[in-house]
């Protein structure tokens, strides 16, 4: 079964394919590889912890490894921070533009709560701790993150940065 194409593999496969294109037929099958043998260790992983796992956090694990291969580390790092950013820009001009509608902007407060909740839960793995509601204002400390917990796993907590600033990057400024 062909597994559905993530943007950071996506990403990854133009950069090497740009840079890299007498290895990019090696690099590939190493990331895919990689991949392969990630997402087969974390099979057991609750349905909604494997829809970050299969998103981003091990995609990005493996883009991180592989390019590892032909670029010091921290170029590694910074290739795959530019493709979490890009998205999350993508992201933050799309919110953005829908909070100019009319009216809109006064129901994201809580559906933004009840995604979160439900999203970023226990069951998928992190221990979310909310500081204030009420108000307009609602606060939360992740107390235990599997971005974190996985990268520090797998011997990278230096990539979870990239997934930590994308979440900066996506939602600050949006207030009209």
């Amino acid at each position: 079964m062909k597994r559905k194409e993530t943007y950071l593999s996506r990403d990854f496969r133009e950069t090497v394919a740009l840079r890299f294109p007498a290895q990019a037929k090696e690099l590939n099958t190493a990331f895919d590889m990689r991949l392969s043998a990630l997402l087969a260790e974390n099979a057991d992983a609750s349905k909604e912890k494997q829809y970050h796992l299969k998103r981003q956090i091990l995609p990005g694990i493996s883009a991180y490894e592989t390019l590892q291969r032909v670029m010091p580390k921290e170029e590694a790092l910074q290739t795959v921070h530019g493709y979490v950013e890009r998205l999350a820009r993508t992201s933050h001009k799309q919110l953005a533009a829908l909070l100019h509608i009319p009216g809109l902007y006064r129901l994201v407060p809580g559906v933004f709560v009840k995604s979160t909740r439900s999203v970023f839960g226990p069951a998928a793995g992190f221990a979310p701790k909310e500081l204030q509601t009420g108000n307009g204002v609602w606060r939360v400390d992740m107390m235990k993150c599997p971005y974190h917990d996985t990268c520090a796993e797998y011997g990278c907590p230096e990539l979870c940065r990239c997934f930590c600033d994308s979440d900066d990057i996506s939602y600050t400024g949006l207030h009209p």
